[in-house]
């Protein structure tokens, strides 16, 4: 099981599970705001490396993201993993992202939007986190979460499968940070959150609100926008149902 540094999911208690209800009420009767469908992007920014954990030359360092959301509209797929690599970093530097930020989740949410991102130092010749996950789709593991998640394509699904698959996002986002234990080297399970459609809003704004997260040697900061507000770039390809998509710098 993996320990995140720094994780903001909250537990699922009887305020979650009334809280879903009402969205799903609310997007039985077609009420205004109660429906999905509204595109967010998911982009990272100032990712500093303090402490590169290498003595001589620059380090290859990887970042990988794996965000899960429920029953997004057909052709997309329930998850979206991507990878990005860096070469050449040394103690103290920014990652060269450039502006609006290292788009890692593109998609249309529904009920709500998970996601998981590992740091790690990079080795030779390994893959990406989504071929790493579609080598490993026949183990029990994958499966039963998966399962729970494809339980959310139904046409009026209750509240204790919402509740079910979103369990299932953090066995998939947990699964994600071993795989990447087995291929890699100093793995950090950096972060970890979760947001509801209705009571959240699928975590749209700035996280921090201010600032940076700060976790051992590593700091960064990332946002959820909207389409509606303005045009996304970098934006990687959309998987389909159940496939995973791939993103490199």
């Amino acid at each position: 099981m993996t320990s995140w540094l720094l994780d903001e999911t909250e537990a699922i208690d009887s305020a979650t599970v009334a809280s879903i209800t009402t969205t799903l009420q609310s997007i039985g009767k077609g009420v205004r705001g109660g429906k999905g469908g509204m595109s967010l992007a998911m982009r990272m920014n100032d990712v500093i490396i303090h402490d590169a954990k290498k003595w001589f030359g620059g380090a290859d360092i990887r970042v990988d993201a794996i965000v899960v959301t429920g029953a997004p509209p057909e052709g997309e797929g329930f998850y979206q993993p991507t990878t990005f690599r860096f070469t050449g970093v040394h103690d103290g530097d920014r990652l060269p992202i450039e502006a609006p930020g290292l788009v890692f989740f593109y998609g249309k949410p529904s009920h709500f939007l998970d996601v998981s991102i590992i740091v790690s130092r990079d080795r030779k010749d390994t893959k990406d986190l989504g071929t790493l996950i579609t080598e490993r789709v026949a183990s029990a593991e994958w499966k039963t979460a998966a399962g729970a998640l494809l339980g959310l394509a139904v046409a009026a699904p209750q509240a204790v499968a919402v509740t079910a698959a979103i369990t299932a996002a953090a066995a998939i986002g947990n699964f994600a940070s071993d795989i990447l234990q087995q291929v890699t080297g100093a793995t950090v399970g950096l972060y970890r959150a979760s947001w509801l459609q209705g009571r959240d809003r699928f975590g749209l704004g700035r996280h921090p609100a201010t600032g940076s997260f700060r976790q051992k040697d590593l700091e960064f900061w990332f946002e959820i926008v909207s389409d509606r507000r303005e045009r996304v770039v970098n934006t990687p390809m959309q998987p389909a149902w159940g496939l995973p998509s791939k993103g490199r710098m």
